[in-house]
């Protein structure tokens, strides 16, 4: 008998052996992992039974989710992955534009909005839809052109709830597009063997149990969600969906809902040691702690060690194209630092990947000698969403074997670990000189001794860049004092030409802070 790959199979085989233990929890409001297999069962069958796609002969199929964290966007994940689709993200605040392009690119065969998606349907994108849009709006919707079947969740009758649909290796769970250097996002497509590899390994090596209860930060296009969401429901616990109304309020959250499993992005922690939210043994309860998605720094990891006494610290680092996270590093004593970083390494390769150091010409090389991260291994992705060129430059064949190029600037040291110092494109030339934004950050974060800070070449002149401008996030600062400092760490021409406080750090939809938007607040003040 065929092994069905179906992301959603471990909901529903807890739907049959735990029905009545809670799947998610958000907003006051849950739902057991009985109910949600119904409702992601229903949803799954309204899509089948439609006219266009029992029409839609062509494959693969995919369903475009318009929706943001919360009950609805996990029902209606489940749903397209339980009728046998690939799901794919869009997020609620995107640009009218951007959301037309990831149209255009994706011949989606459904889109599922949640209430605040459905408000985002203009005239203008319903005409954009696939044949299907099934929404959870409390008002009428339709559309102009009749070749639009919409449909409201609330009409869909209760089905048998039945195995979802058979889903092969190869098949595609997921498409996440990331930002792409040309100005068109990119897709990355994820197949269901590399996802269903990745929830049941990632469960098993942080030991989770059906009793634990695990925290939720993420938009669904952010594949930190992947993690969050399946290897939760891997082993049957609950999932507690943060509000982004209540970031701030995290810890709180966190003692409210007796979490015991934390999973964030660094920043959210740096945050939260900024307004001083992180006391002594505030998050005694939680068990496992998950960092991911950037450079986790010592000074976070220390504040945290206090507050979570009884935490494992875990500090996984992964690319989207290799299947959420594809190395690890648990938090020991004393803390493994990437050297003159003030960060933590980011570990060896979970089991099922590999990674090395190469050169520009994808040769090895030496512990200890800095060059690009390469991944291979079962969690890689198919590669970008209609674009083979970049797909076949981005993921070589080397020495008989698959890897994927990250971008990433990384060494391996004696013992095995890889320390990672930032991204390849974050280089930039500042009079000449190569510079490392990541590398002035650490410095920044430490003579400061605030996590949430970002760096960027500015301004630029003829496409040049004539000097380094830092943000620290927090409401004033010593800019004087913080500069002399530097000054004794770093050589003339990495040392910022200014340093601007900034309470409220932009940051982008994965919790990282968003250099554009940096540069934008620079070429604003400067018009």
């Amino acid at each position: 008998m065929a092994t069905n790959y179906n992301l959603a199979l471990a909901v529903y085989r807890h739907s049959l052996t735990t029905p009545d233990a809670v799947a998610v929890v958000s907003r006051g409001q849950s739902l057991t992992y009985g109910e949600i297999a119904a409702r992601a069962a229903s949803l799954a069958d309204g899509l089948r039974r439609s006219r266009a796609w029992q029409c839609r002969e062509r494959s693969p199929l995919r369903v475009g989710i318009l929706a943001s964290r919360g009950i609805d966007a996990c029902v209606a994940l489940l749903a397209a992955c339980w009728a046998g689709a690939a799901y794919v993200p869009i997020g609620l605040k995107l640009p009218e534009e951007r959301t037309l392009t990831l149209l255009s690119l994706c011949d989606l065969s459904a889109i599922i909005a949640d209430e605040d998606g459905a408000r985002l349907l203009t005239e203008r994108l319903l005409d954009a839809c696939p044949p299907i849009v099934i929404h959870a709006s409390r008002t009428p919707l339709s559309a102009r052109d009749d070749a639009v079947e919409v449909l409201s969740m609330a009409s869909l009758p209760p089905v048998t709830v039945v195995e979802p649909t058979l889903m092969a290796a190869h098949e595609t769970a997921y498409i996440i597009f990331t930002s792409g250097t040309t100005g068109v996002p990119k897709g990355v497509v994820i197949s269901s063997g590399a996802a269903r590899h990745y929830a049941a390994m990632i469960a098993e090596r942080l030991g989770l149990r059906s009793s634990d209860r695990a925290l939720e930060t993420c938009e669904l296009g952010f594949d930190f969600s992947v993690h969050n969401m399946f290897s939760t429901w891997e082993v049957g616990a609950a999932l507690h969906i943060l509000p982004a109304t209540t970031v701030m309020n995290a810890v709180k959250f966190a003692r409210t809902s007796e979490l015991t499993v934390w999973n964030s992005v660094p920043s959210l922690a740096g945050m939260l040691r900024q307004v001083n939210a992180l006391k002594a043994g505030s998050l005694a309860g939680l068990r496992i702690t998950v960092f991911g998605g950037e450079q986790l720094p010592e000074a976070t990891v220390t504040a945290w060690q206090s507050a979570a006494p009884n935490s494992v610290i875990v500090n996984l680092y992964g690319p989207t194209e290799a299947t959420v996270f594809c190395l690890a590093q648990t938090i020991g004593q004393p803390l493994p630092v990437t050297p003159g970083r003030g960060v933590l390494a980011i570990g060896t390769p979970l089991p099922g990947s590999a990674a090395k150091v190469v050169d520009e010409d994808g040769v090895e090389l030496a512990d200890g000698t800095a060059g690009e991260l390469a991944i291979a291994g079962v969690q890689l992705a198919d590669g970008y969403l209609g674009a083979a060129d970049l797909t076949a430059s981005r993921f070589p064949v080397i020495d008989g074997q698959r890897w994927y190029l990250s971008g990433d600037v990384a060494t391996r040291d004696a013992a095995g670990n890889f320390h990672c110092f930032g991204r390849i494109d974050n280089q930039v030339k500042v009079l000449g000189y190569r510079v490392e934004l990541e590398e002035i950050d650490a410095h920044l974060r430490l003579v400061s001794h605030v996590d949430v800070v970002g760096s960027v070449a500015w301004p630029l002149v003829d496409g040049m860049a004539r000097g380094i401008v830092c943000f620290v996030g927090v409401p004033t600062i010593d800019a004087d004092r913080l500069i002399s400092d530097l000054k004794a760490r770093l050589p003339a021409y990495m040392v910022p030409n200014r340093l601007i406080a900034l309470a409220e750090m932009p940051l982008n939809h994965s919790g990282k802070v968003d250099r554009r938007a940096l540069h934008r607040l620079l070429d604003t003040d400067a018009a």
